[in-house]
């Protein structure tokens, strides 16, 4: 395998924004590695005074490196193989001003990405928090029937049925929950935002539904162990702050026997690189993973660990209709709340340049049908079985 250099803007030379960045992409290609691909991630040299950041990988191809870093969320600004050493951090990588000051971004591939330790790694109690109140901005009832059909495709592809005892992990405003509640099944949801409970409550006495619903976070569930036949989440826990310890959430509460199904976003699909989008214009908080690692199922396999057996996936779109691209910007930064936070940390002429990014984005999956804008959003169903 041959070493490539991959240049990364860092706003403002932040160091906490860096180390973000070298922890996502040392994830990424820890992540590919496990799926057998040929790439590793070496080492990383910040330079603060260039607002950049060079990571080191060791891969087959550049190719490879540009995916590693594209799965982390992550936008390069270049791609070369690496003629220069940069075993030193005083060392100049190639193509930067020779003399330039270099600090070690390098992050230990032994630390826990669950420890809260202060100095061992990021807080994830303080991520869980912030995110809480991203998804409490805006207004996430705008864009929750946008996906509707992955919750109902998510409950029958699992086949939920009148004797399950389901859970709904991050239900939002009820969409898993109440889908099993018609098909007879004791339904139970948990959300870390109450205004979204609430809806979900309007909503299953509207329809004489009964669904039990309590404020929860993922990586919390207050439910003792193999209290459910079902586990569900749809486009939910994969938003949790801590992925490996909602990963042991989800198969601590299933009993023996009983099945978990997740529906989540994909890197490739659309919603990823709008996630992607946001992400090069804000960076996110530290210690956030991206969360469309759970639309990959080796990720999710690993996350769920060895309690789960028989794990396998489908990937399936959900169509999306918008009176144009514009529309759909609009929306998504005016109600969805990651976007919506995002908007609010950047001045005018920042917010300018965001929306112009989502617009192309969107044009740029149109299928050209006429009538609007029509693009087709990928999702993965990844489900397994408790041991």
């Amino acid at each position: 395998m041959a070493e490539y250099l991959v240049e990364l803007y860092v706003a403002q030379g932040d160091h906490v924004a860096a180390q973000h960045h070298v922890a996502l992409a040392e994830q990424a290609g820890a992540d590919l590695a496990r799926e057998g691909r040929a790439v590793r991630f070496l080492r990383s040299i910040f330079v603060p005074e260039d607002d950049t950041c060079f990571l080191l990988f060791e891969a087959d191809s550049a190719a490879l490196v540009t995916e590693a870093v594209g799965r982390a969320g992550l936008r390069l600004e270049h791609v070369s193989a690496a003629t220069t050493s940069v075993a030193g951090a005083q060392e100049s990588p190639a193509d930067t001003t020779k003399g330039t000051s270099m600090t070690s971004t390098t992050t230990s591939s032994t630390t826990s990405s669950s420890s809260t330790t202060s100095g061992t790694g990021p807080d994830l109690k303080e991520l869980r928090d912030k995110q809480q109140k991203v998804w409490s901005s805006g207004d996430y009832n705008k864009i929750a029937a946008l996906t509707v059909p992955v919750s109902e495709h998510l409950v029958d592809h699992v086949g939920v049925g009148p004797t399950d005892r389901v859970l709904d992990v991050a239900t939002g405003t009820g969409h898993v929950a109440l889908a099993a509640a018609r098909r007879s099944a004791e339904s139970v949801g948990i959300d870390y935002v109450p205004a979204l409970l609430d809806i979900a409550r309007r909503r299953a006495e509207a329809e004489d539904l009964v669904v039990e619903l309590a404020e929860a976070d993922a990586e919390h569930l207050p439910y003792d162990d193999a209290s459910f036949d079902v586990v569900l989440s749809a486009i939910g826990v994969m938003f949790a702050a801590d992925h490996d310890a909602a990963g042991r959430e989800l198969v601590r509460v299933t009993r023996p026997g009983g099945r978990i199904g997740l529906a989540s976003w994909t890197p490739e699909g659309f919603v990823g690189g709008m996630l992607r989008t946001v992400g090069a214009h804000v960076s996110p908080p530290p210690g956030a993973q991206p969360a469309t690692r759970w639309g990959t199922e080796e990720v999710v396999a690993g996350l769920l660990g060895e309690g789960v057996t028989d794990v396998s996936s489908v990937t399936a779109t959900v169509r999306q209709r918008f009176t144009d691209a514009a529309e759909f910007a609009d929306l998504f930064l005016t109600w969805y709340g990651p976007t919506y936070a995002a908007a609010g940390r950047l001045d005018d002429e920042g917010r300018a340049a965001l929306r112009a990014d989502l617009v192309a984005l969107a044009e740029s999956h149109d299928r050209g049908e006429g009538g609007g804008l029509v693009c087709d959003w990928e999702y993965r169903i990844v489900t397994a079985t408790r041991r």
